[in-house]
């Protein structure tokens, strides 16, 4: 069981499961309130220094807070077979409440694993075909014949190859609107044929899964995913109970942005967490002892790349990086932030191939927040990074980047 114990100390100590107040004297804003680690210890709780992790983690995240002006951040790191967290700065620019294992981030486009992840439980299932064209779960899209989601696959719309837009116009507000407009669209690609970052294709997909099921969306991530691995049974809505942990998000100019409670696709970027629960997400993004075998496969098909554009690959929602190693570090690419379209090729039968060898990750953004996830399967080891201030652009990747090395 997790002890939280609130102390105040000069040093930090590992005690089991506990949590030590760590000033920063460089800036109170950025402090590392607490860690979090498995470590056993059956003596006498005492002062101890860092350990190597906690030293490279506080030395990547509190100058980039300071930096950024980011109120509060939330990592989560597994490696060694041991997940660790650590939580940093507060809830909010008002400096009343510090970040914990219990704060609500929003993960944005994070989202779209979950969401691959139920389309993976279903063509294990055989309910559905990763080849389906999305039209044959969607018949609003249908109506007009001449629309192309006859061509445009499951497949495409969950590796961002649909040639689909980036986002909805902005005079769509509701589902209905999106169905009535997209049955009338157009692509000016041919559906596969280029990569381009799109929110209305994995949208889409969660309407697809709901149409497939009969289940609300909320109701098939809370059903396959939150309560299998003991997550909180938040989503996309944020219970009444929960309220009150939920950090504020902060734009590029530290304007409070006010959470954003209707969407017209929530599978895109709805679901909110903590890290607590990114914790155990994580875990089951590594497939480590434990996870729910339906869970672990599926899992395993969402990371495995499915379309390349190059340098790298594209899963279910996942990016998939191939690595190499110069002695005993490995290599990772330079960070990269284009939506598209580039040129895309897909992956016959005989190469998508679960690759251990790569950096397996997703970003996020969403009204204040930033989030990162990301796992070397080969090495078991694998980091969650959750802020509340959107930073300059490339900062998320290039941060869960260095992570990534300070747990390896």
């Amino acid at each position: 069981m997790r002890s939280l114990l609130k102390l105040s100390l000069s040093l930090p100590f590992i005690w089991g499961l506990a949590f030590a107040n760590i000033p920063n004297i460089e800036d109170q804003t950025s402090a590392l309130n607490t860690i979090a680690s498995n470590t056993a210890v059956s003596n006498p709780p005492t002062a101890a220094p860092l350990t190597e992790e906690q030293t490279k983690i506080a030395a990547i995240i509190q100058p980039w807070m300071k930096q950024a002006g980011i109120p509060g951040v939330v990592v989560e790191t597994y490696a060694n077979g041991t997940p660790n967290a650590y939580y940093f700065g507060y809830t909010g620019r008002d400096k009343t409440t510090l970040v914990n294992e219990n704060t609500l981030f929003e993960v944005g486009s994070i989202t779209k694993v979950f969401t691959s992840l139920l389309l993976a439980q279903e063509v294990l299932k055989r309910n559905m075909n990763l080849n389906d064209p999305s039209g044959e779960y969607i018949p609003e899209l249908e109506q007009n014949k001449q629309t192309p989601f006859d061509r445009i696959t499951l497949r495409h719309l969950a590796t961002h190859t649909g040639s689909l837009p980036y986002d909805e116009p902005s005079t769509i507000k509701t589902p209905s609107q999106a169905l009535r407009y997209y049955s009338q669209w157009h692509s000016p690609f041919r559906a596969g044929q280029n990569w381009a970052y799109s929110n209305v294709g994995m949208g889409l997909l969660g309407y697809a899964l709901e149409n497939e099921t009969h289940q609300p969306l909320d109701q098939l991530y809370r059903q396959n995913i939150l309560l299998p691995l003991g997550m909180a049974p938040i989503g996309t809505q944020v219970p009444a109970e929960y309220q009150t942990y939920r950090a504020k998000g902060y734009n590029r100019n530290g304007d409070f942005m006010p959470p954003r409670e209707q969407w017209v696709f929530p599978a895109a970027g709805a679901l909110k967490a903590s890290g607590k629960d990114m914790q155990k997400f994580l875990s089951a993004c590594l497939c480590v002892p434990g996870t729910p075998r339906f869970i672990e496969d599926a899992m395993r098909l969402t990371q495995t790349p499915f379309a390349s554009t190059g340098d790298t690959q594209q899963g279910l929602a996942w990016v998939v990086i191939p690595l190499e190693r110069s002695g005993d570090t490995w290599i990772l690419p330079k960070s990269k932030s284009s939506i598209g379209p580039t040129p895309a090729v897909q992956l016959n039968s005989l190469s998508t191939r679960f690759n251990p060898r790569a950096v397996i990750e997703k970003t996020g953004t969403i009204d204040g927040f930033r989030s990162y996830i990301g796992i070397i399967p080969i090495d078991q080891s694998g980091v969650v990074l959750l802020a509340n201030r959107y930073p300059p652009r490339g900062d998320i990747t290039r941060i869960g980047h260095k992570l990534l090395l300070a747990v390896n």
